[in-house]
């Protein structure tokens, strides 16, 4: 199988995002692996010092693109429409293309058995579903009215407060009402860990809907999780759980301080966790989780 790989990285990961590509490439090792690597204008050149690492492994090619200057969290769905667009333009034909967040943790390494034998469907996106709480999906219906709220940008960086300066439609608001016609509701694929099939980004590309520029028309959505759901039920490809694929599927997407220890990850079995960040909590929990990490269990 081929798989193309988008992992974005900044400064702020630089302490645990040499873990994270490390355990996801030990999961793709039976596969032909393309890893774009996106360093948002990181002092450190995190991407180059990545590719040190690993340009020995076998079978995984990289790539590296930067951004000499970053657009911030709120440009993430610019970013993410970037690296889109670089892959489906790519000589390399991709049977799926994940997208990864740096501070996700890789528990099970059993995780790869959904890469075997074609378990995947041949379109749509593909992970762990999650739930909009109330205010967030009346943002995203809000956005779909012609005028209205946007979030302030001040030098091409997007902040969290809101102004009432919106006077035309958001740049995604004829896709958004496609979504909503095809069954887009309350849930969505969470943004960690995302797989989108090869034939569903080419489709994306065909209409030209990875060519638009989101920090032009922005209103209030600007997730890169969300929008890359309603680009996928746009098109009326399916959204699929992972836990439909995997019997025992369990992870947590956000853990914390309060809820979360190595005892409990492995007591659930979790095959992912996150976020897991470069905090005394996060890189110790990595540490442990790593120390403790389950790799001998059952093939999915």
């Amino acid at each position: 199988m081929k798989i193309g790989v988008f992992f974005g990285v900044y400064e702020a990961e630089k302490a645990f995002a040499q873990q994270t590509l490390g355990q996801l490439l030990d999961i793709l090792q039976n596969h032909d692996v393309h890893v774009l690597i996106l360093d948002d204008a990181s002092p450190s050149f995190l991407g180059q010092g990545l590719v040190q690492v690993y340009a020995g492994r076998k079978r995984v090619t990289f790539e590296v693109l930067r951004n000499e200057k970053s657009s911030g969290f709120r440009g993430a769905m610019d970013r993410t429409l970037f690296a889109f667009r670089h892959l489906s333009n790519s000589s390399q034909a991709f049977d799926y293309v994940l997208r990864v967040d740096a501070d996700l943790f890789f528990n099970r390494k059993d995780l790869a058995g959904i890469f075997e034998s074609h378990r995947l469907p041949k379109q749509g996106m593909i992970g762990s579903f999650a739930r909009f709480r109330v205010r967030d999906y009346i943002q995203v219906l809000a956005d779909l009215v012609p005028f209205g709220f946007r979030r302030r940008q001040v030098n091409g960086i997007v902040e969290h407060k809101w102004e009432f300066k919106r006077v035309r439609a958001v740049w995604w608001w004829d896709l958004g009402l496609r979504a909503l016609r095809y069954g887009f509701n309350r849930e969505f694929i969470g943004g960690p860990f995302q797989i989108i099939a090869g034939s569903t980004l080419m489709e994306l590309s065909r209409k030209g809907w990875l060519d638009r520029r989101p920090l032009e028309n922005l209103g209030l959505v600007f997730g890169e999780d969300v929008m890359s759901n309603i680009l996928v039920k746009a098109l009326n490809h399916p959204l699929m759980d992972l836990a439909e694929l995997v019997p025992d599927w369990a992870c947590d997407m956000a853990i914390n301080p309060h809820k979360g220890d190595w005892q409990s990850i492995q007591a659930n079995r979790y095959y992912l966790v996150h976020p897991l960040k470069g905090d005394p909590w996060g890189l110790r929990l990595r540490q442990e989780l790593e120390r403790v990490q389950v790799g001998h269990l059952e093939s999915v």
